[in-house]
């Protein structure tokens, strides 16, 4: 399977709220934005994505949240609909591409690991983001682009990039998500994992023009 370019670009976008009954827990978010930051992500791992995160369901308060670790933030926990429309009374669209993936055979009826995995995700917020894992990302990328190879694999730490607390919350669960052929994970890693397939590409529920019209009447 997997999730190229091409794969997602055949979607048609679908606003949020009419796929937001399919959404299970230990689905998988992936960003696409034009910020200079992630377009270096994606354009140094030849990839439409730069950035990664998870979404849990709880049924019994009708809520969706995604977890993820953010620059500057570290681990967090915010609903998905704050996520992808902003706040009811300051309306700010994802101002990027969001796709909707699922891993082929989650567990999704597996109570325990579930669990388990949720405990470790959960465990884990306000845990810091790790700058120091990126630069030895980026170092890697460097030296792949002149022919070198730095060896190793990501390292363990208190600390997490956004594609690595994904990967580190599904190995508590007993999910492996496939690193490249260096040992490091990208969220472009995420979208080649060949389990990883697309469910939706996803549009913010609120118009863009609606909410520039909001923010003008705000300020």
């Amino acid at each position: 399977m997997a999730v190229s370019t091409q794969d997602f670009d055949a979607l048609t976008p679908v606003p949020y709220a009419s796929v937001r009954s399919e959404v299970q827990t230990g689905d998988i978010l992936l960003f696409h934005s034009s910020d200079l930051g992630a377009r270096a992500i994606e354009y140094f791992t030849n990839s439409l994505w730069c950035h990664a995160a998870f979404l849990l369901v709880l049924k019994d308060i009708d809520r969706i949240f995604v977890l993820e670790s953010v620059d500057k933030i570290g681990v967090r926990m915010m609903p998905i609909s704050l996520k992808i429309n902003g706040i009811p009374d300051r309306p700010s669209p994802y101002p990027g591409k969001l796709l909707l993936a699922r891993y082929k055979g989650f567990p999704s009826e597996d109570n325990a690991r579930i669990g388990e995995m949720t405990r470790v995700a959960l465990d884990r917020l306000g845990y810091p983001y790790s700058v120091e894992e990126l630069a030895r990302i980026a170092e890697r990328i460097a030296a792949r682009i002149i022919g070198k190879i730095i060896p190793g694999q990501l390292q363990e730490s208190d600390a997490y990039i956004c594609s690595e607390y994904v990967a580190m919350c599904y190995k508590a669960m007993g999910i492996q998500i496939v690193p490249d052929k260096d040992g490091f994970l990208a969220p472009a890693d995420i979208a080649n994992d060949p389990n990883v397939y697309a469910v939706h590409a996803i549009t913010s529920d609120i118009p863009r023009n609606a909410a520039a019209q909001s923010a003008k009447t705000n300020t």
